[in-house]
């Protein structure tokens, strides 16, 4: 009985270790069998071709400040109540129009008592001339002393004094008096009233601000290699986000054209310095027409520039740069990527420069380079929208 039981165990434990065997075998296998699927198994992802193509260049700020050079402030000339104002914000006015009126009631009373000093001065120096000229008879015939003559003289000689001096002082109070109207001092749009009616100012208060704003400028700083693609007269559209001109009156007919863009003539006014010189960096002076007045003197973000006129060169989609830096790139040959290191110059915001590390025909990966590797096997389409076509390692 013992013996069998031994020879039952003995077949339980060989059975055991074959089932242990048998199952790390197939572990063993299907481990490479998976590793056989793996090396054989290929992403299927989008791609483009490197071509020459038209680079219209893009450049996105972040801000820009808009100002316009003709500006000037309409000022007033003498001390004074508001109390007339003759003009609205955002009315035109011409250089001369008078916009505001002040009072001074110390200026009108002055005034008065020079009319006063005026009559009294003109009567004191007709009773000294007809004086003067009695007593020019009477010296003729040496009825009188040379003393007296000359102190009816001196009285008719200071009399004139007088009466020039209260006219002078009427006319300086006159002109200041004329000061009282304040004038635009330039053609311009009134953008800013700094004082409304009523209020008492000192002269040489700014009342109001008023602007030429049908043309504004911003400027920005690139680096030479840029700034030599560019020409004095270079024309491009300055394009804002809607939302800026969202509560302008009458911008947007409907709700669908309060959501567009809205693009603005600009013209390359200034490089500095000129090309002719070396520096590594130049200050570009942009000019926008602003016929419509859509635009303010202000500061706006999210603000692209695009070259009306391009250039020629090699060129990817900006959707195959792998790094914020746009200096990396996956390219494809024979289905497999690889990881590739290019320099970059501008873009349009669909295709950027490539300057150097790929050639014209080269395969850049377009869409799902997130995770990707060197030595990866995929299949790639070329996207119809760019190039039409398939290239990859079997297809």
């Amino acid at each position: 009985m013992k013996r069998y039981f031994m020879i039952g165990l003995g077949m339980v434990l060989i059975l055991s270790l074959s089932l242990i065997a048998y199952g790390a075998w197939l572990n063993e296998r299907g481990e490479v069998q998976i590793t056989e699927r793996m090396e054989e198994r290929r992403l299927d992802l989008i791609g483009a071709k490197a071509t020459v193509r038209e680079i219209h260049p893009i450049v996105r700020f972040s801000v820009i400040n808009l100002y316009s050079p003709n500006v000037a402030d309409a000022v007033a000339l003498t001390a004074g109540r508001i109390v007339s104002s003759l003009t609205a914000r955002n009315s035109y006015v011409h250089k001369g129009d008078i916009l505001f009126v002040l009072e001074n009631e110390d200026i009108a009373l002055s005034l008065q008592k020079a009319e006063a000093g005026i009559l009294s001065a003109t009567a004191e120096l007709n009773r000294a001339e007809n004086n003067y000229d009695r007593y020019s008879r009477l010296r003729e015939k040496k009825a009188t002393s040379v003393q007296q003559f000359e102190e009816v003289e001196s009285a008719y000689v200071a009399a004139k004094a007088n009466l020039q001096a209260a006219i002078a002082e009427r006319d300086k109070l006159l002109m200041e008096d004329s000061r009282r109207e304040v004038i635009a001092p330039i053609d311009g749009t009134v953008r800013i009233i700094y004082r409304q009616t009523g209020t008492y100012v000192q002269d040489g208060t700014p009342l109001a601000l008023i602007g030429d704003y049908r043309e504004l400028y911003f400027s920005d700083t690139v680096k030479s290699n840029m700034a030599r693609l560019l020409h004095v007269g270079q024309e491009a559209e300055c394009i804002f986000p809607a939302k800026e001109f969202r509560n302008l009156t009458g911008y947007a007919s409907t709700a669908e054209d309060s959501e567009h863009e809205r693009s603005f003539r600009t013209v390359l006014e200034d490089i500095s310095p000129p090309l002719t010189e070396a520096a590594e960096t130049r200050t570009l002076l942009w000019k926008i027409d602003n016929a419509l007045g859509l635009l303010n003197p202000q500061t706006y973000g999210a603000v692209s520039l695009r070259l009306t006129g391009g250039h020629s060169s090699l060129s990817i989609p900006l959707s195959a740069m792998v790094d914020g830096g746009n200096s990396t790139v996956f390219v494809v040959r024979d289905g497999i990527i690889e990881r590739r290191a290019v320099k970059t110059g501008t873009n349009d915001g669909i295709y950027i420069e490539i300057l150097s590390g790929l050639k014209e025909g080269d395969v850049v990966v377009t869409s799902g380079a997130e995770g990707l590797a060197d030595g990866m096997k995929v299949n790639i389409t070329l996207d119809d929208r760019i190039e039409g076509g398939t290239e990859n390692g079997k297809r």
